[in-house]
């Protein structure tokens, strides 16, 4: 073997390797590291790198690399991703890679079957997403660093694919407390203005987090230095002005100029330009090893060598030596697989490739294409074979053979998670259709149908607004009088994308069209498709009538067919409308039902939707464990699955959520802050935050509540459903009524009452309702301890507020609850001088409906007011139990505001937080209830008070926010009651028995 012509000694870059050094110690400290590489190419990119892996190793770092890959338009799907993997599999231990793929091994299997032999390769029922492979390649790189720390290499992003783009972004963004080290280069001189990695490398730019290392060319000094190691001797002055001039400076040119030198050239010679530079050391090769770097060229950066031989076909004899000769002279290299051969620089395979005739061109492509179709295994890797094949073809310019091939890269891209790259196969196929005759035999579907798959795979890749426009061309190809059921389902898919878009109206009318095109004299998997379809649009649409009709019908019809995945999409549907509209386990039997189904065919989504809406439904009737155990049970799916950060989050978020409720407050700070941390986005993030909003307003942070407040805004974007919204708008008014503000408070529980009136709302609606009342309270108390007048308006807000709670559904114990602290707040803000001893029961009323509840927190708070009212009616045997509950329960969870004002409480009325002597007070007579015997609801007891003040209907009415009518009805059933036909008698009663407020 000749000596190398790259330099022995790493020559610069100090300062560069030094920068990077600190990310590695960083890293190794737990804190990951981002650094992206640029330069033209030549510029020493790759041997920098090389430098920096080979110090990560020695210090303990595993290191993993990967290359993009050129080919056609675009680079291979996921290749550096592959790249890295393969390496990962044959460089660990089984039983350590077993434990390090983990929940891992099934999904990236599809990319690299070795990774899991006995696996299936087809997808989940329900489709395959790409945010499962980002999930699952984050969680794999956090077990690899657990166990050492990484350093991941991926190298030329400019050739590389749109799903390898998206998982490079992902991880810039996800990746935190891990030891890892990304490093990504690119060529900088290949990205023109419309290059797709150009925004993602402005972004990047722009994060303290990543560190951009832009290569320069060498100076004089270091050109000299990298020709003496080359050459082995000190070079001439002379020599390195002429290669400096000839090189520029970049490293790969002066070791190609030094190996023509060191070869025996005459230094006056040096070709004149890049081409002839990279050319001029293949000039000098037989014929032979000629032809053999030309039929490399043609493969790509790197060809298997069994590959290579079948295309050069020669004997073996003239083929390694042709090989021999060509590796010798340091254009070709052995890859790291010992199995290919590489080109030693994509700028030597560009200019031989380039210098090739057209004809020649073409046809090794079609050798390629004729060799891989006759036998896949010489590619050395089948999941490269539809891609490299479609390639081949198109460059051969062969496209009858091309079209098949395209469609087949397709579906393989699709199952390999990288629906971008099957769009982008699919609308070549497009293009090619019209100049093939027989397309439709060739491939064995019709142009309509590629469509079809085309937009379907758009609408994947997230390209909305195309996925729509290749539906809306699927119909138009679609002969007027053709098959209806196809054409149905077709209008299936694109009422998916609108809405997604937001056009719920547009996506129930599209359905309703395809629907009204199937027969209606039998059932077919179409009806069960559509069915399905409009009973999710119409739920998201909050028509509950509509919603529970086309579910029951769907789920029938999918059963008749058996559309298993569809009666399981719509028994949840069906399940989370009757969750709803009833408190019986109606609902809940069919969200299980529906989960069995999912989980039988394996429809990851489906399940986890299902776990979503049965630890929903569970919630909203007040069962909180059970709710948070079918939370964690879905958690364990998404884990599995590869679904953590998204539908493992909103998860995430309704175990959170039931945790508040219980009180576990420790718990459910702890996992809201693993879900934040593990950086999720969109509607996913948004959930966890509003929760730990609450969550902070309710301990007293209320700088901690707005900042999360503002981020899951941020994260919501455009999004205004309800269940964030109004949420949101509590925390808003919770943190201002905290801080003692109580104007804020109003104004913003008034818009969202003004904006939300749904009746699927009210769920959300009563905590603002309540806080709108406490707001009222907090503001009219605030004005009576201050001597100053109630402002006006404010009675017709708290008959406003009085009649929204009135005429609310309350179906569960927690709505019933806040219906009890409206009231008593209402009451409150009232004030009303002779109405202690009706705020007293209001807020023992309340107290009972939060008891019933089994909810902490508003509990607590209950128990605070109350032992206010009744410190004001002078019943300090009350006021000191409800001054203990609410310290005691505030204490206990956490709700430092409720337990300060309770301490406050204590101290103003001289009462005791201990608990009081129990020998003491059991000797004192429980006191009797006077009006216990007559039965008189809480209402009546309220309007008895003010009937014997005197009180007259309207005025009664006015006080308690009701009707003249109502206050009428209550008078009469009180006289009924107390066996009296006069209000004065009745007055009369109540003032014998001490009933007077």
């Amino acid at each position: 073997m000749s000596d190398p012509v790259q330099s022995p000694v790493f020559v610069g870059r100090r300062e560069e390797i030094a920068s990077l050094t600190v990310l590695l110690e960083r890293a190794a400290s737990g804190e990951p590291g981002f650094a992206i590489v640029a330069g033209k190419a030549g510029v020493g990119k790759t041997r920098l790198v090389t430098e920096l892996a080979g110090h990560a190793a020695d210090s303990g770092f595993t290191v993993l690399a990967g290359h993009c890959v050129e080919l056609g338009a675009e680079g291979l799907p996921l290749a550096p991703l592959i790249d890295a993997l393969r390496t990962l599999a044959r460089t660990t231990a089984r039983t350590e890679l077993a434990d390090v793929l983990g929940p891992a091994r099934r999904g990236l299997g599809r990319l690299l079957p070795e990774l899991d032999p006995g696996g299936a390769a087809e997808p989940a029922a329900d489709g395959v997403q790409v945010s499962q492979l980002l999930e699952l390649v984050l969680g794999l790189l956090g077990r690899l660093s657990a166990r050492r720390p990484l350093l991941l290499v991926l190298e030329d992003l400019h050739w590389s694919d749109q799903s390898t783009r998206e998982l490079v972004a992902f991880l810039i963004r996800s990746l935190r407390g891990v030891r890892v080290v990304l490093l990504a280069t690119y060529r900088s001189d290949e990205l023109n203005r419309r290059h797709p990695l150009r925004p993602l490398i402005a972004s990047w730019d722009r994060l303290r987090t990543v560190q951009h290392v832009e290569l320069r060319r060498f100076e004089p000094g270091e050109v000299a230095a990298q020709l003496g190691a080359i050459l082995g001797t000190e070079p001439a002055a002379g020599l390195v002005d002429m290669v400096f001039d000839r090189s520029g400076g970049n490293a790969y040119l002066v070791e190609e100029l030094a190996g023509l030198v060191r070869g025996g050239g005459d230094p006056a010679d040096l070709p004149p330009s890049l081409a002839d530079v990279l050319l001029s050391r293949v000039d000098a090769l037989s014929p032979e090893a000629q032809r053999l770097l030309r039929t490399a060229a043609v493969a790509g950066r790197s060809v298997p060598d069994k590959l290579l031989a079948e295309i050069a076909g020669v004997g073996d004899a003239e083929f390694y030596a042709g090989l021999r000769e060509a590796v010798e002279s340091h254009l070709l290299v052995v890859d790291h697989t010992g199995r290919s051969y590489a080109f030693r620089h994509a700028l030597t395979r560009d200019a031989v490739y380039e210098d090739m005739l057209p004809g020649e061109r073409g046809g090794l492509h079609a050798a390629y294409g004729e060799a891989l179709t006759r036998d896949p295994d010489l590619a050395g890797d089948d999941a490269a074979v539809p891609a490299a094949l479609a390639h081949h073809w198109y460059a051969a310019l062969d496209l009858p053979r091309a079209l098949p091939a395209s469609i087949a890269a397709a579906r393989h891209a699709v199952t390999s998670f990288a629906p971008a790259e099957a769009q982008r196969h699919l609308e070549r196929a497009l293009e090619i259709w019209p100049r093939v005759p027989d397309a439709a035999e060739r491939t064995g579907v019709d142009q309509p149908e590629v469509a079809r798959l085309a937009g379907e795979a758009a609408y994947q890749a997230g390209a909305i607004d195309r996925s729509l426009s290749l539906f809306d061309q699927v119909l138009a190809g679609l002969p007027a009088e053709g098959d209806a059921v196809r054409r149905a389902l077709v209008l299936d898919w694109r009422a998916r994308t609108l809405r997604d878009t937001g056009r719920e109206a547009e996506a129930v009318a599209t359905l309703e069209e395809a629907l009204a095109l199937l027969p209606a004299d039998q059932v077919t998997r179409a009806h069960a498709v559509v069915l399905s379809s409009l009973a999710s649009s119409v739920w998201r649409a909050n028509d509950m009538d509509a919603t529970m009709s086309v579910a029951a019908r769907a789920v029938q019809a999918a059963r008749e067919v058996g559309a298993v995945q569809q009666e399981a999409e719509s028994s949840i549907t069906l399940g989370s409308a009757l969750g709803y509209l009833s408190t019986d386990d109606a609902g809940l039997d069919d969200l299980r039902a529906g989960l069995a189904l999912a989980t039988s065919i394996g429809a990851h989504f489906t399940a986890l939707r299902a776990y979503v809406n049965i630890s929903d439904v569970l919630e909203l009737h007040g069962r909180h464990d059970e709710a948070a155990q079918a939370a964690r049970d879905g958690i364990t799916l998404a884990d599995r699955v590869g679904l953590a950060r998204s539908l493992g989050a909103f998860l995430t978020g309704n175990l959170v959520e039931s945790l508040l409720r219980l009180g576990r407050w420790s718990e459910a700070d702890q996992l809201a802050a693993q879900a934040v941390n593990a950086m999720p986005e969109g509607v996913f993030a948004a959930t966890v935050l509003q929760l730990r909003a609450e969550l902070a307003a309710m301990t007293g942070r209320y700088a901690d509540a707005d900042t999360d407040v503002r981020a899951a805004r941020r994260a919501l974007g455009q999004t205004h459903d309800e269940q964030f919204a109004l949420t949101l708008l509590y925390c808003d008014a919770l943190a201002a009524l905290g801080r003692g503000d109580p104007g804020p408070a109003r104004q913003v529980t008034a818009s969202g009452l003004a904006e939300y009136d749904s009746p699927l709302s009210g769920r959300y609606i009563w905590p603002v309702l309540w806080l709108a009342a406490r707001a009222e309270a907090d503001e009219a108390t605030r004005a009576r301890d201050r001597r100053e007048e109630i402002p006006d308006g404010t009675a017709a807000r708290y008959r406003g507020l009085a009649t929204r709670a009135a005429y609310m559904a309350t179906p569960s114990a927690s709505s019933r609850g806040y219906q009890a602290l409206v009231t008593a707040e209402l009451a409150r803000a009232a004030g009303e001088p002779g109405a202690v001893s009706s705020m007293v029961r209001a807020w023992s009323a309340a107290a009972r409906a939060w008891q019933a509840a089994a909810e902490p927190y508003p509990l607590a708070y209950t128990w605070l007011r109350l032992a206010e009212a009744a410190a004001a009616a002078g019943d300090r045997q009350e006021a000191g139990r409800g001054i203990r509950q609410a310290y005691a329960l505030a204490s206990g969870i956490g709700a430092a505001p409720i337990a300060d004002e309770a301490t406050a409480l204590a101290r103003r009325t001289r009462l005791s937080l201990d608990e009081p002597d129990a020998d003491a007070d059991a000797g004192r007579p429980a006191p009797e209830d006077p009006l216990a015997r007559f039965g008189l609801t809480e209402r009546e007891r309220e309007i008895l008070v003010l009937l014997a003040a005197g009180r007259s209907n309207p005025q009664i009415a006015g006080a308690l926010f009701i009707s003249p009518k109502t206050a009428s009805v209550h008078v009469s059933n009180i006289l009924g009651k107390l066996g009296v036909d006069s209000r004065v008698e009745a007055a009369a009663v109540a003032h014998r028995l001490g009933v007077t407020g």
